[in-house]
């Protein structure tokens, strides 16, 4: 088969247009009464035919096989092309008005346009102005387009080539407008007979009425403005042709109001062209239904409904190696096959009267159209497709029903859920995409997660409660029993004891060479020697280290074999003993009820302790806070502990409930079950239930003021107390007052906007990680190259793949895992900001930090630095010295600035106990004053400076200024806190702002420790490779603070994007998708037209590299198997 190697972008001479085109178009109609084609029309059948019943005249083709043929419209007068209205005007600009040569004499671009005179002819030149979007203006003379034309016809090849334009100007001006085949904008016919054409048709329409009308007044003579006036017309309906939201003119529009959707509309956007036909496409052999869980299905396995695998059809092709075995198939399955094809594509239908006629017709060559069967590979979906392993290959198992199901195990991978989600299988069409999947996309060999190599593919729910309760050590089973819980698990072995305990039940589901030593969430030790259960309780937590040292050591098969046995027997033990959850497992006595009132009245009085030291101003505030805010946050994490520590009382209480597991009473209840074995719910969703709900947050702090400083009118103005502000100390199971079911409202609200807004920011941000990281693949030695053969990392991950550490293979395509990697915990990540105590108590820690870090933003939103001392002074005597050295003083921090507008005047009042504590005098603050307003008057502590102007603006400006005019310390630096390591003693500084290289040019300063969470800043100070390690750790930290663990072979590979060309580059289309040599790369992502104009100014090729490129033009992406080429000897 044929590919294509290069595409070549260039501008059509009208020369070209005409030779290309198939009609000329002259009529503005497109259909007659009958329907037929009208000659030199808009559907003339030399442009290609839409109707089955016709033949194009120009390839002889009908409908299906023929492509489509452009046309042509003779513009009467030329009209400029919009799109390349700016780069008309510099060439305009920058050459001759008379000669056309370039006006250079070695001169900058600014001389150039900046000259008078032509140093070539001596020809003055005029000033040209441009009017967007096609309106030149030399003086105050409009420049028709036939004169632009001319001027632009005398500009020399060499000159062209000097400026960087790869075309000649002149085709900039259309005199033939090129006319899109009727395949592009095909009418279709409506219930009334009638015909509704395409919105290009609409334009074309247009364009040929106001080029007749144009063309009748000049051959009748009409008047100069008249013929103008259509000209300008004509100018319209051809830019509105190529774009109708060119700035600066309105939108056509159709009968009905509708803006029209042209050429620049069809390929950009979400909607347009490059993203929702050609980066994406529409797919045959797919079927989509509702999903339902089946613990009786392996994971590897779907349970495909009849009615779908009756439709869905694969072809096998007849060979002699197999001939015998297709007609024994066609005898015993006729029901199965939908037709024969015959070696000259011609299909023959089998029915029960001809088969034994087919069967003796086979022959090599034949291929035969199967239904789907049991164990045939599907691909299996569900959107969003956030990582790899949204899509996985499934053995088909057809069932009754009208769902697919699976085992719920395989949920977590999918992100799916059965509450009516629906999710697609893909029926791989030939030998080599069935062997794709198998060998790349089977289940068993995703079991663990790319992101962190750590299981996905786990048990989940009950099943992990079932396995925690058959290995309480209080357990024991029956034999007969034991024996039906391990058939359901596929395991038939002789029992030998009447009775077992569960743990040994349990062992007989592990691999025999399995060893194990592990603590479970109890912190309870877990031993397994040689496949069998020596002590301890199996919980999720043990549950996936044990799938993991499996897969690690003993391969796919073996954890594929242990995950379906222990769901099906964990779902066979829980249904055989029972396990229900009702209101009255979260009842608790009357002493638990007294001891939480207990907890919460000693959190009002510490509460209340709180609110007096912010009344007497004596509370201490923390890192780059105010003083209320300090208050704040304090009364959150006291709030938050009162819940916290709820959980023992509740757990001590709730666990007197017995459970019967096999006649012996297990001292657990089942809601602290579900939670201790890690099956569903945390301690927060059980104290919530029966302890108290707890404080309400909304944004992530306690709800602010309302109106006239209360949130409700039932509470004091400016209460801080515990209710005013949203704790709710009541629980689900006795209900809530009227008071807090509102904040609670509040919160739940806060709750949900985040899930309405997060999605789509995340999912823009992993899109464009996504498109910057795409064509990153390891090659040959381990390295790893983008498209171009650029080398951005020497090694990958030490040559190791970071999911299961073993040699990464070739042609691995690491960046978009990476790009996933980061973007899909993303979705997880909420809006809010965390924040740490000490030292990282000032930086932003939540998705808004990610964003910033990733765009490679100047400076970031909260800029902070953690300043570590020489050993001399890391005492907190001399560390207080040096903080309040570094701590810049501004103007407004000594002294009161006020703006006088009657009087147009800033006065300035020192406040004299400040500038003491500054260690600052009143002359010294003069002196920086008079550097930058000489004249003032100072009447005692008070300084007058009237403005130069007197305008209200001059003034707030000038007020600005002083009031950030730098006295003391080092710029940037707005607080300095001293911070104490609970454990190494050590005083550090924490500040507020950012100066890398001031604070390393102290000399009691350690460079070496000292740090700033600006990576523009670190690039300009250390250099590229320190911004690279500054990347690593700041994304480290976002992802760590949400407590999302992310492998650091992905972080790294992302940071050495950004820098591997010696830049900090953002991975947007301003930085790494901007700069990718593919057009069409740069075209799918966003600002389509542009990149396309700028292609073709550059007479620019695209030669297919990278992966988007390929996919748009429908060829094998060059990573995985499309990296390599096989070839066979014959002998």
């Amino acid at each position: 088969m044929m590919s294509i190697e290069s595409i070549e972008f260039s501008v059509f001479s009208p020369e070209e247009i005409r030779n290309m085109s198939a009609a000329k178009i002259t009529v503005p109609d497109t259909y007659d009464e009958d329907g037929y084609p009208i000659q030199n029309g808009l559907a003339d059948q030399r442009l290609g035919v839409i109707d089955p019943g016709l033949k194009c005249r120009t390839c002889g083709n009908r409908m299906k096989d023929c492509p489509g043929h452009f046309g042509h419209v003779e513009l009467v007068r030329p009209v400029i092309h919009a799109g390349f209205g700016k780069l008309i005007y510099h060439l305009l600009k920058g050459t001759c008005r008379k000669c056309g040569r370039i006006i250079n004499e070695k001169n900058t671009v600014k001389k150039i346009y900046a000259a008078k005179k032509c140093p070539y002819c001596d020809e003055e030149q005029q000033k040209i102005k441009f009017i967007k979007p096609t309106t030149f203006m030399e003086d105050k003379r409009k420049l028709l387009p036939n004169e632009v034309r001319e001027r632009l016809e005398r500009v020399t090849d060499a000159d062209l080539r000097q400026m960087g334009a790869h075309l000649r100007p002149e085709n900039l001006v259309l005199t033939a407008l090129i006319v899109a085949p009727v395949t592009v904008r095909p009418s279709i016919t409506l219930e009334t007979g009638e015909r509704s054409e395409d919105d290009l048709t609409h334009k074309l329409v247009d364009i040929l009425r106001i080029n007749q009308r144009l063309e009748e007044n000049i051959n009748a003579g009409a008047p100069q403005l008249i013929i103008e006036d259509l000209w300008e017309l004509l100018q319209y309906h051809v830019t509105t042709y190529f774009d109708n939201e060119t700035t600066g003119i309105p939108p056509a529009r159709h009968r009905s109001g509708r803006q029209l959707k042209t050429l620049f509309q069809r390929l950009k956007g979400k909607e347009g062209r490059f993203r929702y036909n050609l980066s994406g496409k529409r797919v045959n052999f797919s079927a989509r239904t509702v999903i339902s869980p089946d613990p009786c299905l392996s994971i590897n396995q779907i349970g495909v409904p009849q009615d779908i695998a009756n439709e869905l059809t694969l072809p096998v092709s007849v060979t002699a190696w197999n001939l015998e075995k297709m007609k024994e198939f066609i005898r015993l399955h006729p029901d199965k096959i939908n037709y024969i094809i015959r070696a000259d594509n011609r299909r023959k239908k089998l029915t029960a009267a001809n088969t034994d006629e087919v069967v003796e017709e086979l022959s090599p060559g034949y291929r035969i159209e199967r239904t789907m069967m049991d164990g045939d590979r599907v691909i299996f979906n569900r959107q969003p497709s956030l990582h790899r392993i949204s899509m996985m290959c499934h053995t088909v198992k057809v069932l009754p029903g009208k769902t697919f199901r699976f085992n719920i195990c395989d949920c977590p991978p999918y992100g799916a859920d059965f509450d009516g989600d629906e999710m697609n299988i893909h029926f791989p069409q030939n030998e080599e995409a069935q062997a794709e999947a198998e060998t790349l996309m089977q289940v068993q060999d995703q079991i663990l997660s790319p992101r962190h190599g750590q299981p996905i593919i786990q048990l989940e729910l009950d099943q992990i409660t079932g396995i925690y309760l058959l290995t309480q050590p209080e357990v024991i089973i029956q034999k007969d029993d034991a024996c039906d819980i391990l058939s359901a698990a596929g395991i038939v072995k002789a029992v030998g004891k009447k009775k077992l305990t569960g743990r040994e039940t349990y062992s007989y589901l592990l691999p025999e060479k399995l060893d194990l030593e592990a603590k479970n969430n109890q912190g309870e030790q877990v031993v397994i020697k040689n496949g069998v259960l020596k002590e301890g309780t199996v919980d999720n937590k043990v549950g996936r280290k044990i799938i993991k040292k499996i897969f690690s050591e003993l391969g796919a098969d073996a954890a594929r074999e242990y995950i379906d046995g222990a769901s099906k027997a964990s779902t066979r033990f829980m249904t055989k003993y029972g396990f229900t959850l009702g209101l009255d497992e979260y009842d608790i006595p009357d002493a638990a009820r007294k001891e939480i009132n207990g907890l919460y009245e000693q959190g009002r009085k510490e509460l209340n302790e709180l609110i007096q030291d912010l009344a007497k101003g004596k509370l201490k505030q923390l890192p780059g806070k105010t003083t209320r805010e300090t208050f704040e946050e304090k009364a959150m994490t006291l709030l938050e502990n009162v819940r916290r520590l709820t959980w023992g009382i509740v757990k001590k209480h709730l666990n007197a409930t017995p459970v019967n597991i096999a006649g012996h009473p297990i001292n657990q209840n089942s809601a602290i079950l579900m939670a201790d074995s890690g099956g569903k719910g945390r301690p927060t969703n059980v104290v919530q239930m029966c302890g108290l709900v707890g404080q309400q947050a909304v944004r992530g702090k306690r709800p602010a003021s309302g109106y006239r400083k209360r949130l409700l009118p039932h509470f004091r103005q400016m209460d801080l107390g515990d209710e005013a502000r949203g704790f709710v100390h009541n629980n689900y199971m006795g209900g809530l007052n009227p008071f807090e079911y509102f904040f609670h409202a509040a919160g739940g609200r806060d709750a949900v906007v985040d899930k309405g807004v997060n999605p789509a920011k995340t999912g823009y941000m992993q899109r464009r990680l996504v498109n910057a990281l795409l064509d990153l693949v390891v090659d040959k030695d381990n390295s790893v190259r983008d498209a171009d053969g650029n080398l951005v990392q020497t090694c990958y991950n030490n040559g190791l793949d970071p999911c299961d550490n073993k040699p990464v293979a070739y042609g691995e395509p690491v960046g978009v895992v990476a790009a996933q990697s980061v973007g899909e915990p993303g979705t997880q990540m909420t809006l809010r900001t965390f924040h740490y105590a000490g030292i990282a108590s000032l930086a932003q820690l939540g998705f808004t930090r990610l964003v910033e870090i990733v765009d490679a933003r100047k400076t970031p939103k909260n800029p902070v630095m953690e300043i570590h001392l020489k050993n001399n002074y890391r005492d907190w005597d001399s560390a207080a010295k040096i903080a309040a050295s570094i701590e810049e003083v501004t103007l407004e921090k000594v002294a009161r600035i006020d703006e006088n507008f009657d009087k147009k005047v800033v006065v300035i009042e020192f406040n004299k106990t400040k500038l003491r504590e500054r260690g600052l005098t009143e002359h010294q603050v003069e002196e920086h004053i008079k550097q930058v307003h000489p004249q003032y008057n100072k009447d005692g502590a008070t300084i007058t400076i009237r403005s130069k102007k007197d305008t209200l603006k001059n003034i707030r400006q000038m007020t600005t200024k002083l009031r950030e005019l730098h006295l003391k310390g080092i710029q940037g630096i707005r607080k300095a806190i001293l911070v104490k390591d609970p454990e190494t003693k050590e005083v550090s500084i924490a500040t507020d702002g950012s100066n890398l290289e001031a604070v390393f040019k102290m000399d009691e300063v350690d460079a070496s420790q000292t740090s700033t969470n600006d990576v523009m800043e670190v690039a300009r100070t250390l250099g590229i490779q320190a911004a690279r390690n500054s990347i690593i750790l700041e994304i480290k930290k976002v992802l760590d603070a949400q407590d999302l663990n992310v492998d650091p072979a992905h972080l790294t590979l992302i940071a050495d994007a950004m820098t591997f060309n010696g830049l900090v580059q953002s991975v947007g289309r301003h930085g790494l998708v901007g700069s990718k040599k593919s057009i069409l790369a740069r075209a799918s992502f966003e600002e389509t037209s542009k990149h396309l104009i700028n292609a073709c100014i550059e007479n620019a090729t695209d030669n297919l590299n990278g992966m988007a490129e390929n996919i748009i033009v429908g060829q094998t992406i060059p990573c995985g198997t499309g990296k390599v080429y096989l070839t066979m000897k014959l002998d």
